[in-house]
């Protein structure tokens, strides 16, 4: 093809038609520039498409992490409700004047689970991924961009609040011990009848002792913070996170 138009521009050259040359030249470059742009186009087309299927995949793994971190809110809220239960519980117990060691250990039971300071795990792989490696543009849908970021911006501030409220509720545990040493071990005493209630838990009928009202506190603040565990971060994010995932299989 080239040959054949180097032929056609000599011809033009050698009859001395000047003019002709002159718009067989422009023909030609204008020829050349309608392929860069016809070449240019189809390149766009191409990278928008291979964008497309990259954020479909983008989007689907971002569905399958949501899903998770949905059935782990449901999770979360399901147990804060069953600590806040354990410790309206364990306060009404505790009141109650405690007869023997063998009326306590209702209450060493219940105790046991003051132990527990699950932290907040999301899964932020696929998003994080996105975020650092510049692909977030990938998303095309202003408002499904915009929910997940919000949703992500929300989970890592309930995921800081989590954390800080459990290092707090061990440090009021700690201060607890100092008080009541012995309830942490109650069971060898339980094993043991010649052991009186007085003996060794009778702060536990005293409610004006420190060691009763170290307790009271740090079991009233473990029922606090799972209703705030519950109530302010796990609800709205189950609910974020369960509206992010009509959204995502909406679009895709």
């Amino acid at each position: 093809m080239l040959r054949f138009f180097r032929q056609i521009r000599q011809r033009l050259l050698t009859d001395n038609k000047f003019s002709k040359y002159l718009l067989y030249a422009v023909g030609e470059i204008l020829l050349v520039v309608i392929g860069i742009l016809i070449a240019l186009q189809v390149n766009n087309w191409n990278q928008e498409k291979q964008e497309h299927i990259d954020e479909l995949k983008f989007l689907s793994r971002l569905r399958e992490d949501i899903m998770v971190d949905n059935a782990y809110y449901n999770r979360r809220i399901y147990d804060a409700s069953l600590f806040i239960e354990w410790s309206d519980e364990f306060l009404y117990c505790l009141f109650e004047k405690q007869q023997s060691l063998a009326e306590a250990e209702s209450i060493w039971k219940l105790f046991q689970y003051f132990d527990s300071s699950e932290m907040m795990t999301i899964q932020n792989s696929t998003f994080s991924e996105m975020l650092y490696a510049g692909k977030l543009e990938l998303i095309t849908n202003p408002e499904l961009k915009s929910l997940l970021l919000d949703y992500y911006r929300k989970s890592e501030e309930a995921a800081k609040h989590v954390a800080e409220f459990n290092e707090y509720t061990v440090d009021v545990l700690n201060i607890m011990v100092d008080k009541a040493p012995n309830i942490y071990i109650m069971n060898t005493y339980l094993e043991k009848t010649n052991y009186g209630i007085e003996e060794e838990f009778g702060y536990l009928n005293d409610p004006t002792s420190d060691a009763f009202k170290a307790i009271t506190y740090a079991a009233g603040l473990y029922g606090t913070k799972h209703k705030v565990f519950r109530d302010n971060y796990f609800k709205e994010l189950e609910k974020l996170s369960k509206e992010l995932i009509n959204r995502i299989e909406a679009y895709e």
